[in-house]
């Protein structure tokens, strides 16, 4: 008798273990981002493919300390960004029959300043690429414009945003692409 209620006491404690309880069925759809994780598409992961061999054209015009474009053919990539050749480097490349260029480049400066793709977001309608903009010292003899260009793929989505953490650097709708 007493190994047939330690036999139920165990199917006890089994039945209300770990993974068993239906607490969970209410809880918020709401993710740590804070954005509604029903509206976040998971179908596939995107991947963004960084482009090397590029400066920006000295005749960019600043309107801002932090500039953002989505390219769409060779001819405007050419209006902003040359080709950096050197003895030994490689040019990366965009095939705009299946990518668009997005690039982040920050106003010419003598601080030291990077850029870094911190994650990217895809919802039903919008791709959302997250950077980290770092401006610090020491300076250089010089004065720079920092680059990041970026081959993103062609998706369904509608919108493009760039985000520095919770600010929008700026978003832009595909459809308004020049072609």
């Amino acid at each position: 008798m007493k190994s047939l209620s330690m036999a139920g006491l165990l199917l006890f404690l089994a039945a209300c273990g770990p993974g068993t309880s239906r607490s969970d069925e209410h809880s918020s759809s709401k993710d740590t981002l804070g954005t509604d994780s029903a509206g976040i598409v998971m179908q596939k992961e995107v991947v963004i493919r960084p482009l090397s061999g590029y400066f920006v054209n000295n005749t960019v015009k600043f309107n801002s300390d932090i500039q953002c474009w989505v390219i769409n053919n060779p001819e405007e990539m050419k209006k902003v960004f040359g080709v950096a050749k050197t003895m030994n480097n490689t040019i990366d490349t965009v095939d705009f029959s299946q990518n668009l260029l997005a690039a982040v480049v920050l106003r010419p400066s003598e601080l030291t300043q990077s850029i870094e793709l911190k994650r990217v977001l895809q919802s039903e309608n919008e791709l959302i690429l997250d950077f980290i903009i770092k401006v610090d010292t020491p300076k250089t003899s010089y004065t720079k414009a920092m680059a990041w260009l970026g081959a993103i793929p062609k998706t369904e989505a509608k919108e493009i945003r760039f985000m520095m953490g919770d600010r929008m650097l700026h978003s832009f709708n595909v459809a308004d692409l020049p072609k």
